[in-house]
């Protein structure tokens, strides 16, 4: 594996940590009341690590391991998305809200697809890169 084979499949799966890890402390967030960032940098999809190394690739259409670059960056972006609109109600002191929202069935559905296809992504980068 090269270095940058291993840069990007080291990035996805630390993406899939952070994410996944994220999505917990966002319930602890709701129930404390209290966020840890601000709704606004939560909305953004380039503030975390992940959407930082994301921002700076350049896919290439002739790398397999790219193909699913586009929809992996539209979940990541649709997460913070939502994962922000949960933090408004946070800080709205609406709680209620906020965890009808968290536990939502759109917002599951959501956090699995990018962790799955994550997962998908991290073994494109494995076999192609």
């Amino acid at each position: 594996m090269t270095a940058r084979e291993i840069k990007g499949e080291t990035q996805i799966r630390d993406a899939i940590c952070a994410h996944t890890a994220w999505r917990r402390k966002l319930s602890d967030c709701i129930d404390k009341g209290q966020l840890e960032k601000t709704s606004d940098e939560i909305s953004c999809n380039d503030k975390c690590d992940f959407g930082k190394w994301l921002a700076q690739l350049r896919p290439d259409a002739q790398n397999p391991a790219m193909e699913k670059f586009e929809m992996i960056a539209g979940l990541h972006t649709r997460f913070h998305h939502e994962a922000g609109k949960i933090a408004v109600e946070v800080e709205k002191s609406d709680r209620d809200a906020a965890r009808i929202l968290y536990e939502a069935p759109s917002f599951r559905r959501l956090t699995n697809s990018l962790v799955l296809n994550l997962n998908d992504w991290r073994q494109d980068f494995k076999t192609f890169m």
